[in-house]
């Protein structure tokens, strides 16, 4: 029984970073003005979005301008970044999305 436990604890913590990268992105999103999904884009991969030729670009610029071009760099570097609002985030990996 307390192996059970023990599993069920360890992989709930294994899914924490995950959470925490997923609010993130819904903290940028908000943030930004953009939504959940075009932060994904700008954060993620190229081929994941069949929009992705239409909209990344003007979303690129948006999400650019709302977080300052600092902060932006230092986030795709992979670095914490803090908001304006006083919180601070940080995706750890862009191919995530």
């Amino acid at each position: 029984m307390k192996a059970k436990i023990a599993g069920i604890v360890i992989a709930l913590a294994a899914m924490a970073p995950v959470q925490a990268a997923e609010n993130d992105v819904e903290r940028l999103a908000e943030y930004s003005g953009l939504t959940v999904r075009k932060v994904q884009m700008i954060l993620g991969t190229r081929t994941a979005f069949a929009e992705y030729p239409r909209t990344y670009q003007r979303s690129l610029e948006k999400f650019r301008k709302a977080l300052g071009t600092e902060n932006y760099d230092q986030l795709m570097a992979g670095r914490p970044i803090k908001l304006d609002n006083g919180i601070e985030v940080q995706v750890a990996s862009v191919d995530q999305f």
